[in-house]
């Protein structure tokens, strides 16, 4: 933890002293990513998972316009996740605040989150705050979560050109309110992406853990993206809210746990 303490603070440092990008205007956006891996949750047992989920952004009026999530997750459980809300560009970065619908098979949950997020821009590096809070639904909980992204500043190979290298590292904290009695936790947030061809993504490894409730979710896969101005990955990662792209929270399925 201390390592990671160190690393999640030189990133801050490095961002906050680099320059926020010029103003562009919120464009119409789209992605289908499929991903596979595995998760386990409180009172679960761990297991595969996998993955389906779109992402659209539709400008109304200038930098103002919608974003919205649908996700498919297989896997103890299937569950299926809505998500919906405003998103405004300030040139600097975005912010939102979303209403996150989730149905889960098992245990028969039907859950409710209010998600706000925000995302600031600077030169090579993206930093993500991230908040959701359940209303509706037994045993469900809260996660705060806070990311840095920086970019490769040169080419690292002839397919991992300047800005297609997303290196990130973050922290989340949870179960500090809800329904559930599960116990509050805290964890790192790592992932590597990178961008091999026009279009395409591929997510090395998207990862959070909370060592103190054995929660875990790790994801490899591939994303495939719609829209003007996705040259490279970091264009890619301001074309939509960032934080909103992983689902908010969620709940074991039933049953108290401790």
């Amino acid at each position: 933890m201390k390592i990671l303490t160190g690393v999640i603070l030189a990133l801050f440092i490095f961002g906050l002293a680099l320059t926020p990008p010029a103003h562009a205007a919120l464009d119409q956006f789209g992605k289908i990513e499929v991903l596979g891996g595995a998760e386990k949750e409180p009172g679960t047992s761990g297991g595969g998972r996998g993955t389906v989920m779109g992402l659209g952004v539709l400008p109304l009026a200038g930098n103002f316009g919608l974003q919205g999530i649908v996700e498919s997750r297989w896997g103890a459980g299937w569950r299926l996740g809505l998500g919906l809300g405003p998103v405004v560009d300030f040139g600097g970065g975005k912010a939102g605040f979303f209403v996150a619908y989730q149905y889960r098979a098992q245990g028969s949950n039907n859950l409710v989150f209010l998600n706000p997020s925000l995302a600031l821009y600077f030169n090579q590096a993206n930093m993500n705050f991230w908040y959701s809070h359940p209303v509706a639904g037994s045993n469900s909980y809260n996660r705060l979560q806070w990311t840095m992204s920086v970019f490769n500043a040169s080419d690292w190979a002839s397919f991992l050109r300047r800005d297609n290298v997303e290196l990130t590292a973050g922290l989340q904290v949870n179960s500090f309110a809800g329904s559930g009695n599960f116990g509050t936790g805290v964890g790192p947030v790592l992932g590597v992406s990178f961008m091999p061809m026009a279009g395409v993504g591929v997510k090395l490894i998207s990862a959070t853990f909370d060592f103190n409730q054995s929660r875990y979710r790790v994801d490899s896969g591939v994303e495939v993206y719609f829209g003007r101005g996705t040259g490279t990955l970091k264009e890619v990662t301001r074309k939509y809210l960032q934080p909103n792209q992983t689902w908010p929270g969620g709940g074991a399925g039933g049953g108290n746990h401790s």
